[in-house]
């Protein structure tokens, strides 16, 4: 009886054991990925896909559950920042960048350095050469974001306006400006603009830069290699106000926002605005027809720039220092990047966004976003907004507020800048 017993106590034994081994092995399993983004979750057709790329995700890597954390904000107003520094913070970040942005968690070592996973992953074949070069360009040839998604920003306008009128798409600057005295013969206001409280001015005046001082002079700038008050610079700023003295930039839009610019864009009281791929967001919501909207970039006199759509980085992902589950949310990145995925993601009816590959034979949901998408292949030039950093940036709105607004002239206008640019470079 007693070996029975005993016999009996060992089995038991044997048997917890054997459950203990399989519930740690189960616990060691199972495991969250927390991800912060992307910020449109309460839209309910982008929460649908995200759902979907979500269980896709988890199917293929059984036990793990990915926890999509809604954003409260991002790098520029510090929610980024105390996420990642939170005890329940995320493992993986998708998040608007730019090297001004990614500078500021970088530097703070909040995420960690990809170089290494560029290399292993294979990461740098996923991206259009260009932009690859430029990331290496940014920190010393170290990388803390893949990019998810670029900002093509360009010239946006009527193509039914144009039929209508029987105007030509101008190829040149110059031919711009005689269209632009056409539109307002016609009772149109040529260019509309809303640089109060967002980043509008900052298109307006990326691109003008682009055409009159070239990609590599406005790259020197932004890295601050080249001062502002670089003559090529300052022609770009005196191109403002000679807009503003044609007519074709009415100084009162200095009190327009984004919103307000863009209802005179959709309503047809307005011939060109600038803008990106995001702007095909806005016109569902406005109900515009954009079978009718054309997309081109900035025209450049001979001699002069280079006819590139300006932008850079928009929106990255990035992996927390304080995550626990490095493997995994390279993994996830893995995944996300894919040409898989990025087809699923670009062929959607909600997508905006450009992303940083070439996705061959792809057929966006507009046509529009297509003639985008196209543009992005060649290249983009610098939207300094997103590329330096943040105090340099609310002096960069504010100057061309007060271009616009005829409140400075070009030379002092960029001088302002250079004096913040200067501030921001001393240790």
């Amino acid at each position: 009886m007693l070996k029975f017993m005993t016999a009996a106590r060992a089995a038991a034994s044997g048997l917890l054991a054997a459950a203990m081994v399989l519930f740690l092995a189960e616990a060691a399993a199972a495991q969250t990925l927390r991800m912060w983004g992307p910020e449109q979750l309460n839209d309910p057709e982008i929460a649908k896909l995200w759902n979907e790329i979500k269980a896709d995700f988890e199917k293929r890597n059984p036990g793990v559950t990915v926890q999509y954390m809604q954003p409260t904000g991002t790098i520029s107003n510090g929610a980024v920042q105390a996420a990642i520094q939170s005890d329940a913070g995320p493992d993986v970040l998708l998040t608007n960048s730019g090297i001004g942005r990614v500078g500021v968690v970088a530097n703070a070592k909040l995420v960690q350095p990809l170089g290494a996973a560029y290399e292993k992953r294979g990461w740098k074949d996923r991206l259009h050469p260009w932009l690859y070069a430029e990331l290496k360009r940014q920190f010393d040839g170290e990388i803390y974001e893949f990019p998810d998604g670029l900002d093509v920003i360009g010239l946006w306008y009527h193509k039914d306006v144009m039929t209508q009128k029987g105007w030509q798409v101008p190829q040149t600057y110059a031919q711009l400006l005689a269209l632009f005295d056409e539109a307002r013969k016609a009772g149109l206001q040529p260019l509309v603009v809303g640089p109060r409280n967002n980043a509008s001015g900052g298109h307006l005046f990326g691109n003008l830069m682009q055409v009159t001082a070239g990609r590599d002079k406005v790259g020197e700038v932004v890295a601050g290699k080249r001062p502002w008050t670089d003559p090529a610079i300052v022609a770009s700023a005196q191109r403002v106000i000679d807009l503003v003295e044609r007519g074709a930039l009415a100084k009162d839009m200095v009190a327009l926002d984004l919103d307000a610019a863009a209802r005179l864009f959709f309503t047809k009281r307005a011939a060109f605005m600038f803008a990106g791929p995001w702007f095909t967001s806005n016109a569902r919501r406005a109900g515009y027809d954009l079978d009718k909207a054309g997309f081109m970039p900035l025209p450049v006199d001979p001699g002069q720039g280079e006819s590139l759509p300006t932008g850079g980085v928009g929106w990255s992902w990035m992996v927390s220092a304080k995550s626990k589950q490095t493997d995994l949310a390279l993994r996830w990145i893995d995944y996300i990047v894919s040409q898989e995925v990025m087809v699923k993601r670009a062929t959607h009816a909600s997508n905006w966004m450009v992303f940083p590959q070439a996705l061959p034979g792809l057929q966006p949901s507009t046509p529009i976003l297509k003639t985008i998408f196209d543009s992005a292949n060649k290249g983009v030039g610098y939207n300094p907004s997103v590329y330096i950093p943040g105090n340099v940036v609310e002096a960069y709105l504010q100057a061309i507020t007060g271009l616009v607004g005829g409140q400075v002239n070009a030379k002092d206008a960029m001088a302002g800048i250079q004096v913040q640019a200067e501030r921001a470079a001393r240790p």
